[in-house]
């Protein structure tokens, strides 16, 4: 598991969403399951500002999502109105199905796009890493 302290989050990664140190654990933690199922190399010292930045990113969506859902009882809400303002809310089974999609999408795009070009995310064989 790759460490974020809080005073990277508001220092190098200028993040304002997440207030204290406390509110920074969770998404942390649950940043580094999503990067560890994609991640297949450790990241090099070079890379790990990189990679750092990205679990900061990632981290404020999940804290976002998780304050969404908390603020509508945990139901998610499948279109809103402020005119007279009214809120409908989608059914459990779509409810889960829309939100857990939408969230992953989101996250492996912000994964490709602070990760692709370090080599990090690759999968397949360096012919030339060995030698017979």
């Amino acid at each position: 598991m790759i460490r974020v302290d809080f005073q990277f989050y508001v220092e190098e990664y200028n993040g304002i969403i997440i207030e204290d140190e406390r509110s920074l654990k969770q998404p942390i933690l649950k940043a580094n399951t999503y990067l560890n199922q994609v991640m297949h190399l450790q990241p090099s010292e070079n890379d790990m500002e990189l990679v750092k930045l990205c679990l900061c990113e990632l981290a404020d969506m999940i804290y976002q999502d998780d304050m969404n859902r908390m603020e509508h009882g945990g139901r998610e809400v499948q279109s809103e109105n402020t005119d007279g303002y009214s809120v409908n809310y989608a059914t459990e089974a779509e409810a889960g199905k829309i939100a857990v999609d939408a969230l992953q999408t989101k996250i492996y795009a912000v994964i490709r796009r602070y990760l692709a070009h370090t080599g990090l995310l690759y999968l397949g064989v360096n012919v030339n890493a060995y030698e017979c």
